[in-house]
């Protein structure tokens, strides 16, 4: 038996009650009729296999098997107008994407080792971007090539790329494009993970930050003041407009690098977590708005356990840890999922519970925030990413699990 519903006069002249008290009447009648049938309303389909729902969210699986999960970006690959996924596993040898929206798998390289992190931009000006990537990794400097190439498609972006080595920095491990000069011409920035003579667990050394300006892609010093690890870095108009600056976290804590006059300044912003070296400073770094208010988001210290949110009073930045019960956090982003003008927080663990959250401001005056899993038990999220994948105007999210080894994408209901 199916229920039709009707609304407001809307219904068929012989089922139309004539007073409310007809109509509950007749909805017990038929209630006591399937009963005495022995006959119950036929429950409603399961969810397909692989997907799941939690904090407003429908998660779907991409793809599983890619051991060592480790980034997502998010790019047209295939210059149709449609957010397509590079998914980088470090235990792979090869570099995938996945066409939306049917997420038909490609593989862009082949016989890569240990890669670590990738970015997307069109350099050339053909609509589809080249891609830079970064492989050859390892903690150890000693151990680690640092090779930085520069993918780029054939023709045919489904097809296989060609790559071209442009540097070998040991330990380069954050790759992003940026316009530094507010000009529409971005740049390439790498931040290697650690300097020359850095030894677990203190890793006490000089990073250089780097940079390369396309065409030439010659190595340029953003700057030698970094220590430590240094582990997070942001794109971000911080002054407003279009100028780029970066958001740097390390053992030293939170720092902006800004291109100004055709020098870089190097400035701390907040110093972190405030335990002793090596358990000081921050990992990973995202800024958020609660309207029009700016808020700094980080995960403490590197890989660290605690959630802190840093709101700006005047001229001081205010610390707020909002969690220090993940394990292994490796992942945070910002999105505005409710579209209510305040931006949440995505948070990924890569051990204990192997989950991700979701972060939302309960009260702003007295800075507390709630927690609801985003994806319990099944993604470890080492990189996670936001885009409206599916063009309904919603910030969707897309991550990719270190342990689970897997790909999902989260549409946003």
């Amino acid at each position: 038996m199916h229920w039709v519903f009707f609304k407001g006069d809307h219904y068929p002249p012989v089922l139309k009650p004539t007073t409310g008290a007809a109509l509950v009447v007749f909805l017990v009648a038929s209630i006591a009729a399937l009963v005495l049938s022995g006959q119950t309303p036929a429950p409603s389909a399961p969810p397909p296999a692989g997907d799941s729902s939690a904090a407003g969210f429908n998660a779907h699986v991409i793809d599983t098997g890619l051991t060592g999960g480790y980034q997502v970006v998010v790019a047209d690959l295939n210059h149709d107008g449609k957010p397509d996924i590079i998914a980088l596993a470090s235990g792979l040898k090869e570099l995938c994407w996945y066409e939306n929206p049917g997420w038909e798998k490609h593989v862009l390289v082949t016989g890569i080792n240990q890669p670590i992190n990738a970015a997307a931009y069109d350099v050339d000006g053909d609509g589809i971007p080249e891609i830079a990537l970064a492989t050859e990794f390892s903690n150890v400097y000693a151990r680690s090539l640092g090779v930085v190439s520069i993918l780029t498609h054939q023709g045919d972006p489904r097809g296989p790329w060609s790559s071209k080595e442009i540097d070998r920095v040991p330990t380069s491990h954050r790759l992003r494009f940026a316009d530094i000069e507010g000009n529409g011409k971005k740049v390439l920035i790498n931040f290697p993970l650690v300097g020359p003579q850095a030894v677990a667990p203190e890793y006490r050394d000089h990073v250089s930050l780097l940079m390369y300006r396309p065409g030439d892609w010659k190595r340029e010093v953003i700057t030698d003041a970094e220590e430590g690890v240094v582990h997070g870095i942001l794109p971000t108009a911080w002054d407003g407009g279009k100028r780029e600056s970066l958001l740097s976290g390390s053992f030293l804590g939170v720092y902006l690098e800004q291109f100004y006059k055709g020098q870089w300044k190097h400035a701390l912003v907040v110093k972190g977590d405030p335990s002793e070296w090596p358990k000081s400073g921050a990992s990973d770094v995202i800024v958020g708005h609660l309207g029009r208010e700016r808020f700094i988001a980080t995960i403490e210290p590197w890989h660290g356990n605690k959630v802190v949110v840093y709101r700006q009073i005047k001229d001081a930045w205010t610390r707020h840890v909002i969690d220090d019960t993940i394990a292994d956090g490796h992942t945070i982003v910002s999105g505005d999922f409710a579209g209510d003008g305040n931006d949440e927080l995505i948070v990924g663990e890569r051990q204990g519970k192997r989950s991700t959250y979701l972060y939302r401001m309960t009260n702003a005056r007295g800075d507390t925030w709630s927690k609801q899993p985003l994806d319990e038990g099944g993604m470890s999220a080492a990189g996670c990413a936001v885009a409206d994948l599916n063009a309904d105007k919603r910030a969707d999210v897309v991550c990719i699990g270190a342990g689970t080894a897997n790909l999902k994408w989260y549409q946003n209901r």
